[in-house]
């Protein structure tokens, strides 16, 4: 006698070689991933990144290294390697024929379907451009290589706090009585500043001399160039001392009235001193 199949079991059939059908396979991982830690950054800061390299093939990945870039500029020229933990050795620079373009930490063989993760921490240059950069990630053996892959970007925000003082000295004499002047720019960082202008407005009827400073009519303007962080530079005027001004106190302030980079502190950006000519051998400033 012919057996029958039951025609629920007949029916759960039909659906399970329905839903094998239309099921896709697994996909294979990525060969590249990156992740950054933080996002934003200041010139001088630290961040790290991570890079994890999968041999998605089924032979082995020979000498494999996760290999770190970025793009438009060349990662070893704003960064330094400060460490790459998970590398199965040292880590190293990679170079183009033309000098480094990026970092790469070797991670041993790599058989099929194995994965290896470098956490690369890495330490921003003070004098680093500010702007956008692109991390890039490869997997690289001496039988393999995958494509660059782009990963997150990082933003290099660059700041310096340019602290102003301002002091005078007396330089007195019968034949040419003076007040000298100092400008004192000041680096607090957290980067290097590559420039800044101090303006110091003159009182009606004062001029200035100055062979540090440009003098024009009424203001004395200095430039600094680049300030190393945490450094300092002057700048000097003279102002003569005449008859006219003698017995009226005069103030005389100095403020920073342009910067590169962005200036984060605006309470230090001035700073004034005040001076009594109480005759052509006696002046007081305070």
């Amino acid at each position: 006698m012919r057996s029958l199949r039951h025609p629920l079991l007949l029916v759960a059939t039909a659906i399970a070689m329905v839903m094998s059908l239309a099921s896709p396979a697994a996909a294979d991982p990525p060969e590249v991933t990156l992740s950054l830690s933080p996002a934003q950054v200041t010139t001088g800061g630290s961040v790290t990144v991570g890079v994890t390299v999968t041999n998605v093939h089924g032979f082995t990945v020979l000498n494999a290294a996760a290999r770190l870039f970025t793009s438009p500029v060349a990662l070893p020229s704003y960064a330094t390697l400060t460490g790459c933990a998970g590398a199965a050795g040292a880590c190293s620079t990679v170079s183009d024929g033309t000098g480094p373009i990026g970092f790469q930490a070797p991670v041993g063989a790599l058989a099929g379907g194995a994965s290896a993760t470098v956490t690369f921490t890495l330490a921003i240059a003070q004098n680093a451009q500010p702007g956008e950069r692109t991390f890039q990630g490869e997997l690289r053996g001496s039988n393999y290589a995958s494509e660059i892959v782009n990963g997150p970007v990082l933003t290099i925000v660059s700041e310096a706090d340019a602290a102003v003082a301002l002091t005078a000295a007396p330089k007195l004499g019968l034949l040419v009585p003076k007040i000298e002047f100092t400008v004192r720019v000041t680096d607090n960082g957290p980067g290097v500043l590559r420039d800044a202008t101090v303006t110091t407005p003159l009182p009606a009827g004062f001029t200035a001399v100055s062979s540090d400073c440009a003098t024009a009519s009424g203001t004395v303007t200095c430039t600094t160039g680049q300030v190393a962080l945490g450094g300092s530079v002057t700048r000097k005027f003279s102002v003569p001392v005449g008859l006219l001004s003698i017995g009226v106190p005069y103030t005389f302030r100095a403020t920073r009235t342009a910067s590169d980079p962005a200036d984060p502190v605006s309470s230090n950006d001035a700073a004034q001193v005040r001076c009594t000519v109480l005759s052509i051998v006696l002046v007081t400033c305070s």
